[in-house]
């Protein structure tokens, strides 16, 4: 009874020791964006050409990127560049810096999205920002095959922590 009863402790601990797979979260994307066509698998990210980024567009990229940190009045930003493909999507890459919860803060961070909208009312789709090494490694790979290379290289992407 006690070897039964061991066996059963044990297997609950190991139980509760497993992680959740966490390398998946399903974004979900807010109308009017939520109603675009799904891209067809295997389907390539065409390369742009480099475009200079006006003002409003620049801003709307701060705005975009900020929403999506903890603390977003903290964010400092550094290198920023984009790419206009042939259907005139513009990509954008740059780098984000921000404070964490407990005041430090977490290192240059790439990340990647689309303006949409108008010239006089532009927005910025953030599509990821590469908060973990793997994260990184995907979003420079997205930069790169948009046709933007930031000039940081990956491992100079993290400030030391304080």
């Amino acid at each position: 009874m006690q070897v039964l009863r061991n066996l059963v402790l044990i297997a609950a601990l190991l139980t509760c020791a497993c992680k959740t797979d966490v390398s998946h979260y399903p974004i979900t994307l807010q109308p009017p964006y939520s109603d675009l066509p799904p891209v067809a698998p295997g389907a390539s990210i065409e390369a742009g050409t480099p475009v200079r980024l006006t003002l409003l567009q620049k801003e709307a990229v701060v705005a975009g990127v900020m929403k999506w940190l903890k603390d977003g009045s903290s964010a400092q930003f550094g290198e920023m560049k984009a790419a206009r493909n042939s259907r005139g999507q513009v990509t954008v890459c740059g780098l984000v810096d921000g404070h964490n919860g407990e005041g430090r803060l977490l290192g240059l961070a790439p990340f990647i999205g689309v303006i949409v909208g108008t010239s006089a009312k532009p927005d910025f789709v953030l599509v990821e920002i590469g908060s973990t090494p793997p994260h990184r490694a995907i979003v420079m790979g997205l930069c790169e095959e948009s046709g933007i290379a930031l000039a940081i290289a990956m491992g100079l992407a993290v400030r030391p922590r304080e």
